[in-house]
């Protein structure tokens, strides 16, 4: 899209043209020849201004690179970069403003407006900038358009170029902490359940020798139990698994809501996003994330960073919404989970999943209504979810 130029009269100029009017006009009332040659004299510098103004924007290029995604409350570094293209001539004074607005916010916030001062760049050289900034609420951001403006030397005019350059920053949820009675609540919900695989691995507790395989580490030759067997044998250990974890996320929202109910909204989205953190760390499990939303959307699969990063997003994006979808978000879900999958279902009222008429077409299904007894609720708006978790 080719920029967009415009030059204008600044505070101070319409001021100035003003004086110059006055001086003018008594020059010609009073036919005086001295005023005449004193306007002309104020005029000058009006005329060089404006042209002063055009020429410094000319040949220049302005691009800023951000980061994709980062957490809120942690630092935005947005780095601006400015190019003179001319051959001869250096910019003063030069200005790159731009706009950030979050999408989906309410109509009375605001969108932050940054501005960044390049002093001089000479022609055909570049120069360097950086704002900072700390988003504090989660969602997508959008930036730009750029807008590079001068009103060197004098002020009176200011020229501008507008760039479009959109680009987006992902705020995923803020992490909070799991306190110790939230890790005593999940062993006692394991217990009688947690298994143990026998797997391969540098660590946990030796049960066993297998024979030697290519691609065995040396150290780990059992040699004494080689020379029994009169060949190689390796020690085998078994490490635990942990269980498979499920966190479905009902963010219901009144019509009108009050600002207590959209702050639990966003508790309900950090409670979620700080329990997938703390697992995805841990690895060695499955896990799904499911929300509600116009249509209820379901992702998973082995503890990873990518998978983390998938899930932080997704609950970067999610919006509240005042429609019911919680049945259609345990039916999506139910049907993904395995059996022997943990479930937690994180939402910002209470729910009663035992209630059969609510919930009649889960319960009619022997399958799901076996899974359905043994999901844990969690109700971020009573005050016991400060005993499990703390908001940072």
């Amino acid at each position: 899209m080719k920029p967009q130029r415009q030059t204008a009269l600044c505070r101070e100029g319409w001021y100035y043209l003003l004086v110059l009017a006055l001086v003018f006009g008594g020059a010609m009332l009073r036919e005086v020849n001295l005023l005449l040659v004193l306007a002309g004299m104020l005029l000058g510098p009006l005329v060089f201004s404006w042209r002063s103004v055009v020429l410094m924007l000319r040949g220049l290029r302005a691009s800023r690179r951000v980061p994709e995604e980062i957490c809120a409350g942690d630092l935005l570094l947005a780095r601006l970069s400015l190019t003179n293209t001319r051959r001869r001539l250096g910019s003063w004074g030069v200005v790159v403003e731009e706009e950030i607005r979050r999408e989906g916010a309410p109509k009375r916030e605001r969108p932050l407006r940054t501005s960044v001062l390049f002093p001089y760049v000479p022609a055909g050289e570049s120069r360097k900038g950086v704002y900072r900034g700390r988003p504090v609420r989660r969602g997508r951001y959008r930036l730009g358009p750029l807008r590079v403006s001068t009103r060197f030397p004098f002020g009176l005019f200011r020229s501008t170029i507008t760039l479009d350059q959109p680009d987006t920053v992902v705020v995923f949820p803020r992490l909070g902490r799991l306190t110790g009675r939230w890790a005593r609540r999940q062993r006692l919900s394991f217990a009688g359940t947690h298994r143990r695989e026998r797997r391969p691995g540098p660590e946990g507790d030796f049960y066993g020798v297998r024979p030697w395989q290519a691609g065995d580490v040396r150290r780990r030759i059992h040699w004494r139990a080689s020379a029994r067997a009169g060949e190689l044998v390796v020690r085998q250990f078994e490490q635990p698994r942990n269980r498979d974890l499920a966190v479905l996320v009902d963010l219901w929202q009144a019509p009108r809501p009050t600002p207590a109910q959209r702050e639990n909204v966003e508790l309900a989205v950090s409670f979620a996003a700080t329990v997938l953190a703390e697992l995805c760390r841990a690895g060695d499990s499955n896990l799904i994330l499911g929300t509600t939303g116009e249509q209820p959307e379901c992702t998973g699969g082995p503890a990873s960073a990518p998978l983390l990063k998938e899930m932080m997003r997704r609950l970067a994006l999610a919006e509240a919404h005042h429609r019911d979808g919680l049945d259609e978000l345990l039916e999506t879900a139910l049907g993904r989970i395995e059996r022997g999958t943990e479930v937690v279902l994180v939402s910002t009222r209470p729910l009663d999943l035992s209630d059969t008429e609510r919930f009649a077409r889960l319960w009619s299904d022997p399958a799901r209504r076996n899974t359905i007894r043994r999901i844990r609720c969690v109700d971020t708006s009573s005050p016991e979810l400060g005993e499990y978790f703390q908001a940072e």
